[in-house]
């Protein structure tokens, strides 16, 4: 029997190729898009999903309270983690992790690689159960000098070489000793690295750190309960655990589960509120979305086609087929369509996938060799198909024999109804799609176009490492003296990404209760001619000022002057902790953090031994290739063991708008995606109203109604539920873009001519789908269909 059927649906199939075609075609791109979604839902789902006994390992966050609402970061102080081993039952592991300080610099023999390191507590791989190729996991960081390494690092520094107890340099001047290899870190892990060093390394390059207190927070601890369930307890203990430690500082430490921290770091008064998830059940909404669109146009196109198999159906019944074996023949067609629908979707995912990765910046790939993979994705072809055919096939089968054979066969007002509620949904998705394509765009334009307060184009940036630290003078004296730079200055961080923040700023008049949190961003000489931002009042700093490089001295932005309510800022003594300065200079507020967040008060010193960046005015009279070899040739001369690194400042700043953008290509492929499929649609809607009226159609054409007359008659029934679908639309699409801007303090207003575009984008689509159905019907003979009346 199944043998039959199969046979009957494919030559069905092979007869009415056209009709395959489309049905196929509709639902390959859904699936596609589907899998396409589901994969990289699934990329986020599993994020830090190779580690073992996962439930048991939290990272500590630290609540801040200041300006009338509370800070959530994942920053703790140095000595959180020995007192949390201490002080809080039930725990087997507390390490601290630091990776701010950049790459390193590994030289074996002659070959040098720059890769990013992660400094960590000997313990971090008893919490984190990382594949070890080579050494032991228990003692890889035992000693001052060992290193791990991940197996592609390992490769391109040693070969085909056993690296195990080799001897490698670390930026130029540590040696160090390979006492662990471990497999590559997969890309959807919280933390990256290249190359894992022991924490002793971390503070004998920094002194700040190691002297420092627990009112600095600049290490991520990671923590490891016996059992999950006590949780709450180690809360309960933790929470005044900095206040017992440093009198009067009220912040307050907390353990967040390690699992939930990428799809659930985003915190609003100290509780999680979500984060990555919503863009995660977004996805997952928009694919099952994309999939139901596909479906319903299968439904649409197979009953379309109902006048030419009720006669098929009438003589099935006439010689005796049970309606149920009728039902199991439609959906034997419906479920090889959709398995023929699936194979081509893997083709059109793979063909895609290369694309897509560039896109989203990640890897995603088909699991080729997971068996439960490839059971799904049948699954889901044959689900599709039973979705996709029940329908038709119980509408189908239900024909009357004797009605169908004496030509007097009518489809289903129902039917039509069902089908027109099901188009009105369709593009109803499509008329939200485009109104979020075209506020997402409309919001990064607004923010791109505000002043960012300095002058990103022709600025670059170099970092420090190796003996640039004592010749970033030189370096700037000379390009500005061969003419490739106008200025030159030095960094404590990144003009482009926010750094360093502190609530221990005072000033005069400043209330006992008043808490505002300021950034410290720390520079040397000539800042605001290098930069472009714009002093208001009073200097800058210099190195030939004693106060200047002695710490005494102080600038603040704009935002900072407004806080303070000084008269005169200019001279005004203020305290950053104990130390008193003098603000010398007020300058323009300029775009440090996230662009789409007001500017917080800004405090500024001069920076003099700590430095991470040199940022370079390239000359306007040179071209910026002359200039950039020029700097590239000055770096190798001055710091021959470092590849030359410049950065160009405008092109950093881009990354600012990055997940922005991504959401708007994602809305719009998807979205272009979404209303293909809902034309097939309605291009079968179409084609099944024309059928159902072709005989009105001829009775009006022989009473003299133009073909003009009879497109229009058959096109307005379509754009009624076109214009039924935007009404539904406007008002969530409204709803939910609102909901979306809440999240960015600098926002557009949504206007009316957002949604005025979407309606009419839709309804030109429309007109197009319908139009060649239409035309085709009014232009058709009258005498084919009125031949037997």
């Amino acid at each position: 029997m199944f043998k039959n059927y199969f046979k009957t649906a494919w030559r069905n199939i092979a007869k009415r190729k056209g009709f395959s075609m489309l049905n196929v075609g509709g639902l390959a791109l859904g699936m596609a898009s589907c899998l396409l979604l589901l994969l990289y839902v699934s990329y986020h789902l599993n994020y830090d999903k190779q580690f073992k006994e996962l439930d048991k390992i939290f990272l500590v966050q630290n609540n801040q309270a200041g300006d009338g609402k509370i800070y959530t970061f994942s920053a703790s102080p140095r000595q959180a983690a020995e007192t949390i081993k201490s002080e809080v039952p039930g725990v087997l592991q507390a390490v601290r992790t630091v990776d701010y300080s950049g790459e390193s610099l590994l030289t074996y023999k002659d070959k040098s690689l720059k890769k990013k390191g992660l400094f960590a507590d000997d313990g971090f791989f008893d919490i984190f159960s990382y594949d070890f190729i080579k050494g032991d996991a228990r003692t890889a960081l035992k000693t001052p000098n060992s290193v791990v390494l991940t197996e592609s690092v390992a490769k391109a520094l040693f070969g085909d070489e056993d690296p195990l107890n080799k001897m490698i340099k670390r930026n130029n001047a540590t040696a160090m000793q390979v006492t662990g290899v471990i497999k590559d870190v997969p890309s959807n892990s919280t933390f990256k690295f290249d190359v894992v060093l022991p924490w002793v390394l971390f503070d004998e390059a920094n002194d700040w750190a190691k002297n420092s207190g627990w009112g600095s927070n600049y290490a991520r601890t990671v923590v490891k309960l016996k059992d999950p369930a006590g949780l709450n307890a180690a809360n309960g203990i933790m929470k005044h655990m900095v206040e017992r430690h440093n009198d009067g500082n009220k912040n307050q430490l907390f353990l967040y589960p390690f699992a939930k921290l990428h799809l659930y770091s985003e915190f609003v008064d100290g509780k999680a509120v979500g984060g990555m998830i919503s863009q995660i059940r977004l996805f997952i909404t928009l694919a099952i979305c994309i999939l139901l669109v596909a479906c319903v146009n299968f439904m649409n196109l197979s009953t379309a086609r109902s006048e030419e198999r009720a006669k098929e159906v009438g003589i099935r019944k006439a010689i005796g087929s049970g309606r149920g074996s009728l039902i199991s023949q439609f959906i034997m067609e419906s479920v090889i369509l959709s398995l023929i629908s699936v194979c081509i979707a893997i083709v059109l995912v793979v063909i895609s996938l290369p694309y897509f990765n560039t896109l989203l910046g990640i890897k995603l790939q088909l699991p080729y060799t997971d068996p439960k993979a490839w059971a799904a994705l049948l699954g889901i072809g044959v689900l599709t198909g039973l979705l996709a055919g029940s329908y038709p096939a119980f509408y189908l089968s239900g024909f009357e024999p004797i009605k169908v054979l004496k030509g007097m066969f009518k489809g289903g007002t129902s039917a039509l109804s069902l089908r027109k509620v099901l188009v009105v949904v369709q593009f109803g998705f499509a008329v939200f799609l485009i109104i979020a394509t075209i506020c997402i765009y409309r919001q990064i334009k607004y923010v791109q176009d505000k002043p960012i307060g300095f002058d990103k184009n022709n600025l670059v940036e170099i970092p420090i490492e190796g003996d640039l630290q004592q010749k970033t003078d030189i370096l700037i004296n000379q390009l500005k003296t061969s003419g490739n730079i106008v200025n030159g200055t030095v960094f404590t961080s990144s003009i482009t990404s926010s750094g360093n923040n502190t609530w221990g700023i005072s000033w005069p008049g400043k209330r006992d209760d008043e808490t505002v949190l300021f950034d410290v961003f720390r520079v040397g000489d000539n800042f605001t001619q290098t930069t472009g931002v714009k002093l208001l009042k009073g200097r800058q700093f210099s190195s030939s000022n004693p106060l200047d490089t002695a710490g005494k001295t102080a600038m603040i932005n704009e935002s900072a002057a407004k806080v303070m309510k000084l008269k005169e800022p200019i001279g005004s003594i203020i305290k950053y902790g104990d130390a008193e300065m003098t603000v010398v200079g007020v300058y323009q507020d300029f775009v440090w953090g996230s662009p789409y967040e007001q500017t917080r008060p800004m405090f500024t010193h001069y920076a003099n031994n700590y430095r991470t960046a040199i940022a370079l005015r390239l000359s306007p009279e040179r071209t910026i290739t002359t200039n950039v070899e020029a700097i590239n040739k000055a770096l190798k001369t001055l710091n021959p063991a470092y590849p030359p690194v410049v950065n160009f400042v405008d092109s950093d700043f881009a990354q600012k708008f990055a997940n922005e953008k991504l959401l708007a290509t994602l809305a719009n492929i998807f979205g272009g995606l979404a209303i293909v499929i809902s034309c097939l649609g309605l291009f079968g809607l179409a084609a099944y109203a024309a059928e159902q009226r072709i005989k009105e159609i001829g009775v009006r054409k022989v009473l003299g109604a133009s073909v003009a007359n009879l497109a229009g008659l058959l096109s307005k029934d379509f754009l009624k539920l076109v214009a039924v679908a935007i009404v539904v639309a406007v008002p969530l699409s409204f709803w939910a873009m609102n909901k979306w801007l809440e999240n960015y303090q600098n926002r557009i207003n949504l206007s009316w001519w957002m949604f005025v575009s979407a309606a009419v984008i839709t309804i030109f689509i429309a007109v197009l789908t319908v139009s060649y159905q239409a035309v085709k019907a009014a232009l058709a003979n009258p005498v084919k269909s009125l031949r037997s009346e």
